[in-house]
C-alpha cells in the first residue's frame, strides 16, 4: 500500500476506567463530557507521510495567531509551514524495511540492560492505517 500523503484522525485509542484500550471515532469522543480537550482537538489534526522520508503531524494555524507568532515558530524551528494553513508541529522519520512501514517513535527504551529499537511498525489494515494511538483514514 502507498502510504504517501495526508491521513486524517479517524478514531483514537482511549482507555476506559479498566484501563482497557477502547477506539473511538471523533462523534463518540466529542459526546463524551468526560474526554479531554486535547484528544478533541486531535481529531482535527492531519498526519502527513511525506516522500522526503518524514511523517508530519499536521495543526491548523489558529485564526488569531500574527505572522509574526507564525515566523517565530517557524524560525526557531518549533514548527515548519506545510500546505495551505497548516503548521507541521512534529516530524519523524519514516522508512519500509522487509516490507514493514516503521516509523521512529524517538522513544528510548530498554528491557534487562538490552536497548529496545525506537522504530515501531504501522500497521496496515483494510485501508487504515494504525499509527501510533491512532487510526488513519484518507484525506
Amino acid at each position: 500500500m502507498d502510504i504517501i500523503g495526508i491521513w486524517n484522525v479517524a478514531e483514537a485509542m482511549t482507555f476506559d476506567e479498566d484501563l482497557n484500550s477502547v477506539w473511538k471515532t471523533k462523534e463518540e469522543v466529542m459526546a463524551d463530557e468526560s474526554a479531554d480537550d486535547d484528544l478533541k482537538e486531535l481529531f482535527d489534526a492531519k498526519i502527513a507521510f511525506c516522500e522526503d522520508g518524514f511523517v508530519r503531524s499536521l495543526f491548523a494555524i489558529p485564526e488569531d495567531m500574527s505572522q509574526e507568532e507564525i515566523d517565530e515558530m517557524v524560525e526557531s524551528g518549533e514548527a515548519e509551514l506545510y500546505g495551505d494553513g497548516y503548521m507541521a508541529m512534529e516530524r519523524r522519520p519514516w522508512k519500509v524495511e522487509d516490507g514493514k512501514i516503521l516509523v521512529d517513535t524517538g522513544m528510548k527504551a530498554e528491557v534487562l540492560g538490552e536497548e529496545l529499537s525506537s522504530w515501531t511498525e504501522v500497521k496496515v489494515l483494510d485501508g487504515v492505517v494504525e499509527y501510533m494511538m491512532f487510526r488513519l483514514a484518507r484525506d
